[in-house]
């Protein structure tokens, strides 16, 4: 096992995790739960939630995956670019119709009345 991406939440390890797993990479989530135990474990190195893949040999293409997810660039089979969050700043894909992070709604074209 070898460790490829280290989140700052749950939420952003499991859809690290589904992005690799949807790309054929097996991947597991480890020390979760540590976020849940221990108080003030945001700022305590090693209790962030890891995301693990199985096969060494995967870790090219899971470290140029999740350099995708981090940048905001296009990721296999998104239909678009990606978008900019209005109200936080967060970089979503292009399927999205909501922000995860604040729920605000992805910015479409103004129709003319």
């Amino acid at each position: 096992m070898l460790k490829v991406f280290v989140a700052e939440h749950q939420a952003q390890a499991h859809l690290v995790e589904e992005l690799l797993r949807s790309n054929g990479i097996e991947a597991h989530v480890v020390g979760e739960s540590l976020l849940n135990t221990i108080p003030g474990s945001s700022v305590i190195p090693g209790t962030a939630p890891e995301v693990w893949i199985l096969n060494v040999d995967q870790a090219g293409p899971a470290l140029e995956l999740i350099g995708k997810f981090t940048s905001g660039s296009p990721l296999p089979g998104s239909s678009g670019p990606s978008w900019p969050c209005p109200k936080c700043s967060e970089i979503l894909e292009s399927q999205f119709s909501e922000c995860w992070k604040c729920g605000a709604e992805k910015p479409g074209p103004t129709s003319a009345v």
